[in-house]
């Protein structure tokens, strides 16, 4: 299978469902380069979001596509019900990834978390990162 199988992301529907039909049959992984495309591709927010809805079912994911999840978290200029539900993916990635967190992730991670709680975010993302940071062991990092 290519790394990259979903072509031309203007043309949405049929990636979305190739998306769907690959996460389906556990064949998402070997996707990894797409599937990052698709999360850094910033024309269509369907496809973000589906690909953010599938891939904590990729049970080895690659340090790019967790440090990519990562940045959607942390980009300002995102709006908050897609950052939220990354942190929810982060979790389940950071969950999946065989030798736990690497030093490269959890620094930055620890980063994220660090700039993100010293400016005020309203209530649903600030609890949303309390949770994240939780259970992926930031707790310290985020103590008041």
């Amino acid at each position: 299978m290519k790394h990259d199988p979903f072509g031309n992301l203007s043309d949405w529907g049929p990636v979305l469902e190739l998306i769907d039909e690959l996460a389906d049959n556990g064949q998402l992984g070997p996707c990894q380069p797409g599937l990052i495309r698709i999360l850094r591709h910033k024309g269509n927010w369907r496809l973000r979001e589906a690909v953010l809805m599938r891939v904590g079912e990729i049970e080895t994911p690659s340090s790019e596509l967790v440090l990519e999840v990562l940045s959607i978290l942390a980009d300002d200029n995102i709006y908050y019900d897609v950052r939220i539900l990354a942190g929810d993916v982060l979790t389940q990635l950071l969950k999946n990834v065989r030798d736990g967190f690497n030093g490269n992730i959890r620094m930055s991670a620890q980063k994220v978390a660090e700039r993100l709680r010293t400016t005020p975010q309203p209530i649903i993302f600030d609890n949303a990162l309390k949770k994240l940071y939780s259970e992926i062991g930031l707790v310290t990092t985020l103590e008041n």
